[in-house]
């Protein structure tokens, strides 16, 4: 590692890595705290992420990039456009087969040119959010796809899931929303 640029490139992707992953050490203190599930599920539903996103990229890393991982009390959803039903099939499996998986949920679309679109839909419906003062906006994820919006997380409660929905469904350009939002109470 005597180069330079090399250390600088290798630093610069070991601090994407961990911005992308809110893994700051205030983004992760700020990020226990405001969710919903103790620090002892939030811990385990990110081994259990972890070991599927894992396993999904060592059978093909480019297909894994376009399957999103998640999990909330140990209950896994598999988000994506992907057109490879092998590589559906796959994760499907692969999720059910992790370690202290109850269940799994997939919502997977057929890969479109909307990238661009998506993103924008994407940016408001965050914006939109959290501009409602009465959601704890930070812990709903959200995927857009086709200008479909899937919400997923953990809220306070099931008004919060339904003010959520009725937020993204205002956004222009969204086109149906599904709620995978678990309220805690």
């Amino acid at each position: 590692m005597n180069n330079p640029f090399r250390l600088a490139a290798c630093l610069t992707i070991l601090c994407l890595a961990l911005a992308s992953a809110a893994w700051t050490p205030w983004g992760a203190i700020y990020g226990s705290a405001r969710d919903e599930r103790s620090v002892g599920d939030q811990a385990s539903d990110n081994k259990i992420s972890l070991s599927i996103k894992g396993t999904l990229a060592d059978k093909d890393s480019k297909l894994a990039l376009k399957v999103h991982v998640y999990c909330f009390l140990g209950h896994v959803y598999l988000v994506g456009a992907i057109d490879d039903k092998d590589f559906r099939a796959f994760a499907i499996r692969t999720a059910k087969g992790t370690e202290n998986v109850g269940k799994v949920t997939d919502y997977f679309k057929k890969e479109t040119d909307t990238t661009a679109d998506d993103l924008e839909i994407a940016a408001k419906v965050r914006t939109d959010l959290i501009a409602e003062g009465d959601l704890s906006a930070t812990q709903i994820e959200q995927e857009v796809m086709d200008g479909e919006v899937v919400l997923l997380g953990m809220v306070r409660s099931k008004a919060d899931a339904a003010l959520a929905v009725k937020v993204a469904r205002g956004v222009k350009g969204v086109k149906k929303v599904t709620s995978f939002l678990i309220p805690s109470k």
